[in-house]
Parts: C-alpha cells; structure tokens; sequence
C-alpha cells in the first residue's frame, strides 16, 4: 500500500458486475493512488479487473462456482453471507469504504446489503453510490432496486442514489456508446473528488477527518455535476448546477441540509471565482445549510471550471445523537413499513442504533435455519421471521 492510500484511509468497492465495472473506471480516472476491491460473483468480470492490477473477492465460489446469481438476489446475499470473512479480512488501514452497486440485478441488489452490514459491524464508516435501472429495462429490475433501497439505507451512513435515466439526460450525447462512457466519467467525477479534495488540494484542503464526519452524518444524498469554460465561467458553472437532472434541477440543493462541493479547475483559477461560486450557492440554498468546500487544482482542468457537488437532503449534526423517547401524544407512524421480498433488512443498523433497542433474531435473521437452504415463496425466505422481513421493530 503506498502513502497516499494510507494517509486517506478510504477504499472503492466495486460490488458485482457493474459495480466492478464502474470501480475500473473510477480508477482509470483517477490513477494508482486510489485503493480499489471488486467483489461478485461471476469470475469473468473479476479476471478482468484482476488483469487491471485490481484486487478481487470471488463471492459464493463454492455456492455458484463462479457462474453468477442469473438475478436472483437470494443468491447473490447468500454467495455474500458465505464470503464475508474473506472480504472483511480486506480492510486493513481502511476507514471510509465507499461502495459502488449497479441494482436491480443478483449480486448488485442482493450482496450489497450484505456487505455494507458487515462493514458497519466493523465500525467503518460507509458511503454507497448506488445506480437505479433504467426505465426501459423493465419493471422487474425496477422493483428490485426500490425493495434493495431501504436495506441498503438503514445501515449505510450516507447513501448516494443515481437514476440512470437522470444521469444520461446529463450526459447530452446521442450515440449510446459515447453517452455511456460520458455518463460513467461523470459518476467517476463524482467518486474520484472524495480522494482528490484530500490529495490534490488547492487553495482550501478538505482533511480526511472532516470527510469522514461529513460521511458518518450524510444520510441520503444526490450527487451534480457541471462544467464551464470561457470568460464568466463561474457564474456559467453555477447555473449548469442548478439545472442538474440528478441534483432535480436544483431543488434538492434548495432543499439541502448540508452540500459537500468541490471546485476543480486549472492553475489559473482565481480566488475571486471560488467567491462568486461559494455566493451564488448559499444565496440559492435554504438558510442555515452547512457548506464543506475543497478545491483542486489540476493541469488537466486549464480554461475551465468543473463543479461536483453532493447534495445531503437528511444530514443531522451530529452522530448517534439521542432521540426522544416516544410518548403517547406522538402518533405512531402511517407509513407501511418496507417489505424486504428478496432478504430481511437487518438489526443493528444506523436506524436502530437511533431509535434503541430491538429484538434480535441472530446475525442473518434466520436464527436455527442458518446454516440450511432456505424455504423460499414468491421470493421470499420464510425462514426468516415475518417481523424481520417487513423491518418491523419489536420493543424489549
């Protein structure tokens, strides 16, 4: 491991196929300074990313050997289940993991939940950029996405969710191939500034330590991109912001508890531009939005201005912060909790660490049916309490 990935204690996990595939990406951007693992189950994609000189985790190699889940998500929690001692071992000098899921697919939706429990066990703090289908896939893989979500939020400590749809609007290309590698420069932009505000800072720095607070207080997040050239390139890149189609045109900047932004550009950026940028956003977000702002400053970015910001709509003040007990003048809530079809959400999440105590049904919800093939209906494991499976939370 070399200095740079010691000193930032940050880690890019590509989970499954287009997780895997995003993380090469990623990495291809940003170079060798950034520490990458690639986990899934199908072999082939980790052979490619292992003749890349990126670690690899094969996952439920001897459930699956090395076939892949064929979507099914069940298996791909299971191949995860089976393998987390291997990838756990993984995460010397790590701090902050930050997680790459493509869902909608076996591995990607079933593995991730999985995965990023067991980091947060381990007390390492987890940010997940996590892709949503495209509309035009079907409504399978969109239902399986919106199932995985709520999983994978209430362990996660800041969970960045990208619908491609909205993603490719911004990429303005009309040829699918170059859409596609515009779209996953952009989501690279985006991953890569978390390394890059610590390790190519300009004018102001962003400290490891202020970047993992700013993760362990995120929550749910959206993440916006823009870029601008020419003479008034600043008040230009600020606009584009705000008409960001994943930032919702610049509603959830408006709405924002907190944004982290980075300002990327050449070395002929003026202080004077950093100002006009920093103005113009506090004056268009809501009163009392708390801003963390780093600049870099990289040749490669000479004559123009790039903005990537991420926007925390849920951020609190401050971590595990007491909740109030409830009292009988506080109704209890309508909503319908969510039903986990594919796998149980798990105790011991961000949430309950909040709201105290539940009941424990052991570390897979399965209690004395863990170590046997589950019984499964309609896609789910009834071996698994029902209470487990909607997320219910049962009081001591």
């Amino acid at each position: 491991m070399n200095q740079e990935q010691q000193h930032t204690g940050l880690l890019l996990l590509g989970v499954g196929g287009g997780g895997c595939r995003l993380a090469a990406s990623v990495r291809a951007a940003y170079g060798e300074g950034l520490r990458v693992l690639c986990v899934d189950t199908d072999a082939q994609p980790l052979r490619t990313a292992a003749g890349a000189g990126i670690p690899t985790v094969l996952l439920g190699g001897s459930r699956l050997s090395g076939h892949g889940t064929g979507g099914d998500a069940i298996l791909g929690r299971l191949a995860a289940q089976d393998d987390l001692e291997t990838l756990c071992a993984q995460m010397q000098d790590v701090r902050t993991v930050v997680i790459l899921a493509s869902l909608g697919g076996g591995t990607g939706g079933g593995a991730t939940p999985e995965i990023i429990k067991a980091l947060h066990d381990m007390g390492l703090a987890t940010v997940c950029f996590a892709t949503r289908p495209f509309t035009f896939e079907g409504d399978a893989r969109a239902k399986l996405a919106s199932r995985v979500l709520p999983m994978i939020e209430e362990t996660a400590d800041s969970l960045i969710v990208i619908p491609l749809d909205d993603l490719f609007s911004d990429a303005h290309e009309e040829m699918l191939a170059d859409a596609i590698q515009v779209a996953e420069n952009l989501i690279s932009a985006g991953v890569t500034l978390l390394w890059r505000l610590l390790t190519k800072p300009g004018f102001i720095q962003l400290d490891p330590e202020r970047l993992h607070t700013m993760v362990l207080t995120g929550g749910n997040a959206r993440l916006g991109f823009a870029s601008a050239s020419g003479a008034d390139r600043a008040r230009h890149a600020v606009e584009a912001l705000k008409s960001c189609h994943l930032l919702r045109k610049g509603d959830s900047l408006t709405k924002a508890s907190a944004v982290m932004l980075g300002i990327l550009a050449g070395p002929d950026l003026r202080l004077a531009e950093i100002g006009e940028v920093m103005d113009a956003l506090r004056r268009h977000a809501k009163k009392g939005c708390l801003f963390e702002m780093g600049t870099v400053l990289d040749a490669r970015y000479e004559g123009r201005i790039e903005l990537v910001a991420l926007s925390f709509e849920s951020w609190s003040a401050a971590v595990g912060q007491p909740v109030p007990a409830a009292t009988d003048a506080v109704p209890p809530s309508a909503a319908e909790p969510p039903v986990a079809d594919t796998f149980p959400i798990q105790p011991g999440s961000r949430r309950s660490r909040m709201k105290g105590s539940k009941l424990s049904f052991g570390a897979t919800g399965r209690g004395k049916f863990r170590d046997v093939e589950p019984t499964l209906h309609e896609g789910q494991d009834l071996d698994v309490p029902t209470y487990i499976r909607r997320g219910i939370a049962l009081e001591r």
